[in-house]
């Protein structure tokens, strides 16, 4: 009921000064005479040295999928059924949805600035539109086990900030969560809350900040169990080009929090006891030389993470099998890379993003490489390298659903496939798969009547049956693998042990006529090391044959953005994706039984070579 309240005090409050500004002929000074209204662009004049700017914007996106896993024999499924949930909108789904914000920028003079934007995302249909609180989706449970959830939509602050200059100093300060990226490939970045100082030495420039991503206070916590990072950069402008040094320092104390059972990996949280203290060093390059613009950047992680103490082990099962307290040292390498020569109507266009593997879950290094120690987006599609292929699912847009979403695996039993649950991460009934956890030297080895503690199953890819496995091997925006291999270090959960990255993106930009950009590509996404899946899926390979080799998928998308005047656009994009030999070879595992039943030994194979379709048409306003 507060929040309610509160929700509807922001917006009266709003509204009014956005009917005063709009209705309002004069402006009454403290003398009562009349002024007339003064425009700066789109601010107008509401005090003496104060303006505002109304902030709308709306977007209606029509998406459609089919075969979102490269297998039509699986059934489909949407990774989430709340109306507001917005990881099915540019995924695996048929939905027609919308995205709406309104707000205001307030600025005084020249030295302090004010915005408060909220936002709505809301799945549409002609029961949504109308008020839904404290109402649930109809049906109830569905037929993947899956409870209703309720339908609760609002409004919430999306972009809330204010920036202050120094006046007569080159310093900035900015407090609050902006839209804000860090480094030039645009990695490090979101709408995160910082306070951030900034200083402008003509062609040099410099900035530091601190991050709050996950704050103790969640979680019932205080004082040390905080995940807050810190952000340095430095750069010169020698125009048409720009060298820039970064350092991003990030401090883990919350996935390791004490906190209450059961205990469940992911969003943030790890094994009890862990901590990860990294720092991210990148060096960056962007110039123009004649027709050609192009970008480069190389960065580097080091640190130091410790797996889950005493405590730790025992609650995850593990104890007997490795002792607590064990230490990793990380170090593992990026690069992104860009180029695109200006043609004129034609912009050829070729990428590289590559990321360094971590090969040995037995050993006390971690060598995956992730821009931070944590899942989170990046802002890679809003820089001006990338902004183009910002509807490809494999770069920018949530990640293809696992091949064959695993069908078979992480049920209970083979007389309920479709109950799948994590407490058994691979096939039941197969050698490996049951019996108590076994020291194993050899992650791959498999044992009759007990089960290895490398053979993670399902869990490696930190996805999970509820949701249809979605997301695969990245998270939205992140072009990486973070999301593979993460608990393949024993007793830790880190973004630093992941299979590596190779993604090769080539295409053309085409501008036909005034308002018209039309872009198409073909991505080439594979891992560089695939042994931490071949030891979590040991037992299941075992009866399958092979091993799992390293192409994800091949994806040829496109889009047609028309700009019908400077506030509004239509675009029109679509991408398939064929199955490369990796995810050819993961879909194999899976049980292609109908509906997943009967013993696995002999269960049909996924084949995986669907094609995943995806579509969408979008209508943009903006003011």
């Amino acid at each position: 009921m507060k929040r309610r309240a509160q929700i509807a005090l922001i917006g009266v409050v709003l509204l009014a000064v956005a009917s005063w500004a709009a209705a309002q002929g004069t402006l009454q000074v403290p003398t009562g005479t009349p002024q007339p209204t003064i425009r700066f662009g789109n601010f107008i004049e509401v005090g003496n040295d104060i303006l505002m700017h109304i902030i709308a914007s709306s977007e209606f996106v029509y998406n459609t999928s089919e075969n979102f896993d490269f297998e039509r024999k699986v059934r489909e499924r949407v990774s989430a059924r709340g109306d507001t949930d917005t990881s099915p909108n540019r995924s695996g789904s048929d939905t027609f949805w919308m995205q709406s914000r309104f707000g205001v920028d307030f600025r005084y003079q020249k030295s302090t600035e004010l915005q408060l934007v909220l936002q709505q995302v809301t799945t549409l249909d002609g029961n949504t539109t109308d008020d839904r609180m404290n109402s649930t989706n109809p049906g109830g449970t569905d037929v993947f086990g899956r409870a209703a959830v309720t339908e609760n939509k609002g409004f919430f602050c999306v972009y809330c900030w204010l920036d202050y200059k120094f006046e007569g100093t080159p310093l900035r300060l900015r407090v609050g969560y902006d839209l804000w990226r860090v480094d030039q490939a645009g990695l490090i970045g979101d709408n995160d809350p910082r306070i951030a100082f900034f200083g402008d030495f003509g062609d040099f420039d410099v900035m530091a900040a601190a991050v709050y991503q996950y704050t103790s206070q969640r979680i019932g916590l205080t004082n040390d169990n905080s995940l807050i990072y810190y952000t340095f950069s430095a750069g010169y402008n020698l125009r048409p080009h720009r060298f820039q040094l970064d350092v991003i320092w990030a401090r883990d104390r919350f996935a390791g929090a004490d906190l209450g059972q059961p205990r469940t990996t992911g969003n943030g949280i790890g094994t009890l006891g862990q901590k990860s203290d990294s720092v991210l060093v990148s060096g960056s390059w962007s110039g123009r030389a004649g027709i050609v613009r192009a970008m480069a950047q190389g960065m580097a992680v080091l640190g130091h993470a410790k797996g889950a103490n005493a405590a730790g082990i025992a609650q995850a099962g593990l104890t007997g099998v490795r002792g607590p307290d064990r230490d990793y040292d990380i170090f593992a390498g990026g690069v992104v890379a860009y180029g695109e020569a200006d043609l004129g109507l034609v912009r050829p266009f070729v990428g590289l993003i590559w990321g360094t593997a971590d090969g040995d879950p037995t050993d006390h290094k971690l060598h995956g490489f992730n821009p931070l120690s944590f899942q989170t987006t990046t802002q890679l599609t809003g820089t001006t390298w990338f902004a183009h292929l910002d509807t490809s699912n494999a770069l920018s847009s949530r990640d293809y659903s696992c091949p064959g979403r695993f069908q078979g695996l992480g049920v209970v039993t083979p007389a309920a496939p479709a109950v799948a649950s994590t407490t058994n991460p691979g096939a039941p009934g197969i050698a490996g798969r049951s019996g108590p956890l076994v020291p194993a030297s050899d992650p791959t080895q498999v044992v009759d009547g007990q089960r290895n503690p490398y053979a993670t199953g399902i869990q490696v890819t930190t996805a999970t049956p509820s949701t249809g496995f979605a997301e695969c091997g990245h998270t939205v925006t992140n072009p990486y693998n973070d999301r593979l291999g993460q608990t393949s270090h024993l007793g830790l959960f880190s973004n630093y042990s992941n299979p590596g990255t190779l993604l090769i993106p080539a295409g053309v930009r085409v501008f036909p006529l005034k308002g018209y950009e039309i872009n198409a590509w073909y991505i080439y996404k594979a891992m560089v090391n695939t042994k931490l899946l071949e030891a979590a899926f040991a037992p299941e390979l075992q009866v399958r044959g092979g091993g799992i080799r390293k192409a994800q998928y091949n994806e040829i998308g496109g889009a047609v953005l028309w700009t019908i005047n400077p506030n509004f656009d239509i675009r029109a994009a679509g991408n398939v994706a064929f199955a490369g030999g990796g995810s050819l070879d993961l879909a194999h595992l899976g049980n292609c039984n109908t509906g997943g039943g009967g013993a696995y030994g002999s269960s049909a194979r996924c084949g995986g070579k669907d094609a995943a379709l995806r579509g969408e048409v979008r209508f943009r306003a903006r003011f």
